[in-house]
């Protein structure tokens, strides 16, 4: 494809100093991006009005819109936001998330050939009674030498732009958390599959994320405390609104 227009999303909250490295590596992509929006969620309070506006000045912030607030509206705008973006496609990052340098190259070679949004962690449920996942996930984990189709995407999200409107197709069951499946499970209901492309062990530029060690630190969403039945909650909802995993 000839310069396909790629609009990039990063939020950022408590992990701001990431950000420098996190854009440099989205500027440096083979396909470089046509814009980069950032959307910051309410630094934190112990910083005050100046010193909240300095965690934004980085090496190269020129090159990214910012979209700085004073609350925190959580995980789940960023996919609002990403329909009104000028891009073909969209690609989000969690604010964890270190992509190697063909890492878009690596999502336009399967997410129209196979109608699917890419990502570079991906989960397959092993049950619909309990919370149960093949292991090791796809992606940068399981390092999959082929595109592989899994039930949900996290870390990166990289889709066509026009997809987007879907992700409110139906209420998600949580604002907090499980935006990934609810997601994934509404593009199934339009026949877009989800599905992770090669992670090989010989090729870090085609990685979604070189760094995946990042997001387990103590702020991390999934590792702040056991959420294993808050997060079951989300996926019975999706399952009760006719999701199907691939594997069952």
């Amino acid at each position: 494809m000839n310069n396909p227009k790629i609009s990039v999303i990063l939020t950022s909250w408590q992990r701001p100093q990431l950000l420098e490295e996190q854009v440099g590596r989205i500027l440096a992509q083979s396909v470089p991006p046509h814009e980069v929006v950032l959307w910051y969620n309410a630094p934190p309070k112990k910083f005050g009005f100046l010193e909240r506006k300095q965690l934004v000045t980085f090496k190269k912030d020129s090159q990214v819109k910012k979209i700085i607030c004073d609350h925190n509206f959580g995980i789940i705008p960023r996919f609002t936001l990403a329909a009104c973006l000028e891009g073909e496609y969209v690609c989000i990052f969690d604010d964890d998330t270190m992509p190697g340098v063909r890492w878009f190259e690596n999502c336009l070679s399967h997410v129209d050939s196979r109608q699917a949004m890419c990502g570079t962690i991906g989960l397959r449920y092993l049950s619909t009674t309990e919370l149960k996942t093949e292991k090791p996930r796809m992606g940068w984990d399981g390092q999959n030498e082929d595109f592989a189709l899994v039930d949900l995407v996290g870390h990166s999200w990289f889709f066509r732009r026009e997809w987007a409107r879907y992700f409110w197709d139906l209420e998600p069951a949580s604002r907090k958390f499980g935006e990934d499946i609810h997601f994934c499970a509404m593009l199934q209901r339009h026949k877009i599959a989800v599905g992770c492309p090669p992670h090989p062990a010989s090729d870090l530029s085609l990685w979604g994320s070189v760094k995946p060690k990042l997001g387990v630190d103590k702020v991390a969403i999934s590792c702040s405390s056991d959420k294993s039945a808050e997060f079951w909650r989300v996926v019975k909802h999706e399952l009760d609104h006719g999701y199907q995993p691939v594997l069952l």
